[in-house]
């Protein structure tokens, strides 16, 4: 606690070892009075402030049995103790201490951002992967993701399968050169990216058994079901070309016909007896 110096009035700590201001000590050497409760020395005989006796003995000792020293140079004291001082050494291991444990949280924060990104694109990828209908998209996730979950790679290798599958019995169908077969590839996978692919090869067919058969009959078919088929103007020139070709032989043989009518008609009369 705070109290005044019996010597000088200053104020300083009850535990002081000395006064900072005239150098007397306190620590252990004050006591209060029993009459007033003034702080007063305890070598004092008397109390300084009602003059009641303290302790009459204390009158055969002189100032400096009891540790007097106004003479000392003031020292200054704190008066409310001070933690005590880190060393340069523990210091530099604090902050040692808290730049390595800096360096770990951000490690560990880099390696779980690292980690939800590598989750998110591999989610994004396997997404991809289950709409695409291109084996190669599916492949290129199993070669990329070899730690993606197990029902992620399964469901990718299970549809990459399905594709193969597909792919085979595509090949199949064009190596066949058989519109039949390329029409039951369309009918079973309407969806195949081979789709247009092989809608032309069909429309490749029946222009070719068209011009096989080079009828009207048969460009007209043609026309009729590839509407919009690659060969469409060239099967209509074809059916027109015909169709003038069979006009121009109707007209020959009518003009035949009558010729050959006048021609008989002539010889009758030429073999007709005269009347």
């Amino acid at each position: 606690m705070i109290i005044k110096c019996p010597e000088c009035g200053h104020q300083i700590s009850d535990r002081a070892k000395i006064c900072p201001s005239c150098g007397i000590e306190i620590a252990g050497k004050i006591t209060r009075c029993p009459d007033c409760g003034e702080l007063i020395f305890k070598y004092e005989p008397e109390c300084p402030n009602c003059h009641c006796t303290i302790n009459a003995s204390a009158a055969t000792k002189s100032v400096e049995d009891y540790g007097l020293a106004p003479e000392v140079p003031e020292i200054s004291t704190p008066t409310e103790p001070e933690e005590p001082k880190k060393s340069g050494h523990k210091i530099l291991w604090s902050t040692l201490v808290m730049a390595f444990v800096l360096a770990l949280i951000i490690v560990f924060l880099g390696i779980y951002f690292y980690q939800k990104s590598q989750q998110e694109n591999e989610l994004r990828a396997y997404e991809n992967a289950m709409m695409s209908s291109e084996p190669a998209v599916l492949q290129n996730f199993l070669d990329m993701y070899i730690d993606a979950s197990v029902a992620h790679r399964d469901s990718v290798k299970a549809h990459l399968e399905i594709l193969k599958k597909v792919d085979r019995d595509w090949e199949n169908a064009v190596r066949s050169k058989s519109k039949a077969a390329l029409q039951l590839f369309i009918d079973r996978n309407p969806d195949n990216i081979h789709i247009p692919e092989a809608k032309l090869i069909i429309d490749s067919l029946d222009f070719d058994a068209a011009k096989l058969e080079d009828s009207m009959e048969s460009y007209q078919k043609y026309m009729d079901t590839h509407q919009q088929g690659q060969y469409y103007d060239e099967a209509a020139n074809a059916y027109d070309r015909l169709r003038e070709e069979a006009e121009r032989t109707r007209l020959q043989a009518e003009q035949d016909s009558i010729q050959n009518a006048k021609e008989a008609a002539a010889a009758a009369e030429a073999v007709a007896p005269v009347q």
